[in-house]
């Protein structure tokens, strides 16, 4: 039953990729480094693809103005844990991995705040047991926030974020 419920999956993500617009030379990402939302991870496609939710992950006093421009608090006050994120459009876009991308994840209480090197299988494999996941879990799938680095419109590096 478990590798039907896995099929759906797949099919169901496939499904959302080709309705995001995925297009390799339609990258609408630049390269560099972006914080988002991992929504999904379809490997049934060459090259794997992952559809991400890019928001922006905001610190100090840039995170203080856009909570208080957002209404979140009030002007002048602090935000909690000393960063915001902000995410106003929610559109997930479908992004190519690259064959030797590089994954790191966080798990307590060994490392909460330093990525410990993963491995893309595992990653991949979190977004398909849809079960609450803790900081005591190795890969929390689409439970947790990421870095995704892009190098000539593919994805090399998934970095996984840690928030109090």
């Amino acid at each position: 039953m478990r590798a039907g419920f896995l099929l759906v999956a797949v099919s169901a993500v496939s499904a959302a990729l080709v309705a995001a617009g995925c297009g390799g030379d339609d990258n609408p990402v630049a390269d560099g480094r972006h914080f988002g939302y991992v929504k999904s991870v379809d490997v049934s496609s060459t090259p794997a693809k992952v559809l991400v939710d890019v928001a922006e992950f905001l610190s100090g006093e840039e995170a203080n103005v856009a909570a208080a421009e957002d209404g979140v608090i009030e002007a002048g006050e602090s935000i909690p844990n000393d960063y915001y994120i902000r995410n106003e459009a929610k559109d997930p876009i479908a992004l190519d991995v690259a064959s030797d991308v590089r994954v790191t994840h966080i798990q307590c209480p060994d490392s909460c705040t330093d990525g410990i090197p993963g491995e893309f299988d595992a990653f991949t494999a979190s977004f398909g047991d849809t079960g609450e996941k803790t900081l005591l879990d190795n890969y929390r799938g689409a439970q947790s926030q990421y870095w995704i680095t892009v190098r000539d419109g593919e994805v090399v590096a998934i970095d996984e974020q840690y928030l109090p």
